[in-house]
């Protein structure tokens, strides 16, 4: 759970903003297109069945999803960023879709009726919840008999950033990457305590390439700038730098003829409805 700073109104506008400001480039991260095929392969979808879609950003998963249930079914997808939802509608619009609807909002600040969902899909979101354990508990209430949630969320290692995450550990810093469900145990607390049975948890190596040491330092400024970060935004600027330096220092030491490899693993988990 996330402290009162990053639960206030704040948090959420910083979030919509910053993926405002990736929309139109999102598409282009490789990452995204394999997490959606692996999702949506464990949410086993059918004809006509309904499936929300939370933090949709441009709509990978809501579109294939659509098509996939077809005009039988249908689907809601819902994002806090309106400029990743001008990039989804133009997306259906394209493909022609009319069985999806997108809403932009926070998830943990709606209402849906009890048993309106055949299936919940959160892809690349779920550390940015405020509470996921009550999240879960709520998309259980949301889903009908047998029904079936598929989220993700980063693994170990995360790449580069794993190195950050632990450094800020070491200076009693928590961030979501390395808190809510890095772990096939902490992913099955969270399913098991929320009225889920297991289905399955999948740690995927998504990625794994050698990185030029420039590169590798890069990360800090472009990891520090995301949502799930947002701790290290508050921590006092020369504590700041003495954490910099510690990851640049470690990443250096790292590196074998000025290259450091990049593992990422995503664990990908789903759960059916307790009978």
């Amino acid at each position: 759970m996330r402290n009162e700073t990053e639960d206030s109104p704040d948090f959420k506008g910083l979030t919509a903003d910053y993926f405002d400001r990736r929309s139109e480039t999102y598409d282009q991260d490789a990452l995204f297109p394999k997490l959606a095929f692996v999702i949506l392969k464990h949410a086993n979808l059918q004809q006509g069945l309904s499936v929300l879609d939370i933090g949709t950003g441009t709509g990978r998963l809501a579109l294939q999803a659509a098509k996939t249930i077809g005009n039988e079914g249908s689907v809601i997808a819902i994002d806090l960023s309106s400029e990743m939802l001008t990039q989804a509608h133009f997306k259906a619009g394209m493909d022609s879709l009319t069985n999806i609807q997108f809403i932009q909002g926070d998830i943990e600040a709606t209402e849906f009726e009890d048993a309106s969902f055949d299936r919940i899909l959160c892809s690349s979101a779920f550390v940015l919840l405020a509470d996921p354990l009550k999240a879960l508990k709520t998309w259980n209430l949301w889903l009908r008999p047998q029904g079936i949630v598929s989220f993700d969320a980063p693994g170990e290692p995360f790449g580069i950033n794993t190195i950050i995450a632990a450094i800020a550990s070491n200076h009693g810093i928590n961030l979501p990457y390395a808190q809510v469900a890095n772990t096939i145990d902490k992913c099955r607390n969270l399913l098991e305590s929320s009225g889920f049975d297991v289905l399955d948890i999948s740690p995927e190596l998504m990625q794994e390439h050698p990185m030029q040491l420039e590169d590798a330092l890069a990360v800090w400024d472009k990891s520090i700038a995301h949502p799930a970060w947002f701790e290290l935004t508050n921590v006092p600027a020369g504590a700041l730098r003495r954490i910099r330096a510690e990851f640049e220092a470690e990443v250096t030491a790292s590196a074998t003829n000025g290259n450091i490899v990049s593992k990422i693993v995503m664990n990908v988990v789903t759960g059916q409805k307790r009978s």
